[in-house]
């Protein structure tokens, strides 16, 4: 009886241990189940979190990174790299904006164009034409500089001293957070200066070559002596109208007239025995009588004599002659004329030099679109559309800023 008991307690021990197993293993692959899935799910996660990481920074760092304004072949040039040649253009017009609000009353930005770039239209303003200058002469650089590689320019010792002479000169007066700004460096401009060193090297012996294909003749064979002869005159004169603080024109009064014109008989009276007739007012320089060396010729006339019988016999005196008291009605102008020189030839000479060097930059500008036409040029106007010229570094560097280190580099030449 106890035996069966402990037989059948046994069998029911191992049955219990058999289910507790069962269960256990059951349990077990529920749980290994679970565990491989979730960990599934976290990797998945994860590497979807990497990706948006990656894609984010990737466009952060596209965001960031400095814009490309110019191409030339492979060369990129950013906004960044615009800014010095930007800087240098607006820092040397922006000392002049005040006297020309004044006097036109428009920025500087706003009157035609002053610079030398052949492809700026004659119509354009300073602000149009500059951004465009710096386009052309950073593209003809670029370019001078990659032909001149090819020919095996290199730059002499002589060469780099002035570059950084140059490049400490440009650094002078400048705080680190303009230098910052301007995206300017002792490195930086060194490498900008060597490259244009190195252009102009291989410009220069190219034009010398260029030159001696010009026809100087032919250039000047239409400029007329006669038009330009020149007559070199010295006067004092007062004009019978002044101009109001709008602008306007208006008439002297009759008193004021002849106060001037006895002004100017007693200056006349001095003239014929004056050791120097340009110091006749002396240091009266609140005069309103004006003294002026000036000249003028055949071609154009003298805007002070508009008299045609009047400027003939002004044309007609001889070396040293001085004219009688003149009153021009057309002009508007009361004067007494010293002849200097009547047949000077330095306008004629000009004339043919001017037209000399038009044709010698003829045929340069022929020379170079041959060479252009073997690089790919592209510019980025969706960066370069909204650059106004006289607004990009005037903040950076100031009118104050540029007359305190005029003015430092003064004192500082001076020794003081």
């Amino acid at each position: 009886m106890n035996s069966s008991k402990k037989i059948m307690n046994k069998q029911n021990n191992e049955k219990e241990k058999a289910s507790s197993q069962v269960s256990a293993a059951k349990g077990n692959k529920r749980l290994s189940e679970g565990g491989f899935s979730d960990t599934k799910k976290i990797v998945i996660g994860a590497i979807c979190v990497i990706i948006v990481l990656v894609l984010c920074i990737g466009v952060g760092i596209q965001q960031f990174q400095p814009k490309v304004v110019l191409k030339i072949n492979n060369t990129k040039l950013t906004m960044e790299d615009m800014m010095y040649p930007i800087y240098e253009r607006e820092s040397a017009y922006l000392p002049y904006d005040e006297m020309y609000q004044m006097y036109t009353g428009k920025s500087i930005w706003e009157n035609n164009y002053m610079g030398t770039d052949r492809n700026v239209d004659s119509s354009a303003t300073n602000a149009t034409g500059i951004k465009q200058e710096v386009i052309d002469t950073e593209t003809e650089y670029e370019i001078l500089y990659q032909e001149a590689k090819k020919a095996g320019y290199k730059l002499s010792a002589d060469d780099k001293k002035e570059v950084q002479e140059e490049v400490a000169k440009e650094l002078k007066g400048l705080s680190f957070t303009q230098k910052l700004r301007l995206n300017i460096s002792k490195s930086k401009l060194t490498k900008r200066f060597e490259l244009r060193k190195l252009a102009d090297n291989y410009k220069d012996a190219e034009t010398k070559e260029l030159d001696k294909t010009v026809d100087e003749k032919a250039a000047v064979k239409d400029i007329s002596k006669k038009d330009y002869r020149e007559y070199k005159v010295q006067c004092y004169a007062f004009s019978t109208s002044t101009t109001d603080s709008d602008g306007n024109s208006k008439k002297l009064s009759d008193s004021k007239k002849n106060k001037l014109t006895k002004e100017l008989e007693d200056l006349y009276k001095k003239a014929a025995d004056a050791k120097d007739f340009s110091k006749l007012l002396g240091d009266n320089s609140k005069s309103d009588i004006k003294f002026s060396d000036t000249n003028f010729t055949e071609k154009d006339g003298w805007s002070m004599v508009t008299d045609e019988k009047l400027l003939k016999q002004i044309k007609a005196m001889k070396k040293d002659e001085i004219s009688k008291i003149i009153k021009d009605e057309k002009s508007g102008y009361v004067l007494f004329v010293k002849m200097v020189d009547n047949n000077s030839q330095d306008s004629y000479k000009e004339a043919c030099d001017s037209a000399i060097t038009s044709a010698q930059n003829d045929a340069y500008d022929k020379w170079y679109q041959g060479i252009l036409e073997n690089y790919k040029v592209s510019t980025n106007s969706d960066v370069w559309d909204d650059v106004t010229i006289g607004s990009v570094t005037t903040d950076i560097v100031t009118a104050a800023d540029l007359e305190k280190m005029k003015s430092d580099s003064s004192d500082a030449t001076s020794g003081k």
